[in-house]
């Protein structure tokens, strides 16, 4: 849980920056579990997150929604 709850601030401030810059943002790699509460938090702040990459390396990027 406490662990969670870190990996959010760390999102949350991620999702910031992301959304001040405009720039897209390349997360480090992590488990499973990780990435889902990224992108979670991710969807709660209107941006769009992908996972990228295979196996270990799997990471997310961050963008801002495109304005289309």
């Amino acid at each position: 849980k406490q662990r969670a709850d870190r990996l959010r601030d760390k999102a949350e401030a991620w999702v910031k920056q992301v959304q001040s810059s405009g720039e897209p943002m390349d997360l480090d790699p992590m488990n499973a579990a990780d990435r889902r509460i990224v992108h979670q938090l991710a969807a709660e702040y209107g941006l769009t997150s992908d996972s990228v990459g295979e196996g270990r390396d799997r990471h997310i990027v961050l963008k801002k929604e495109s304005e289309e």
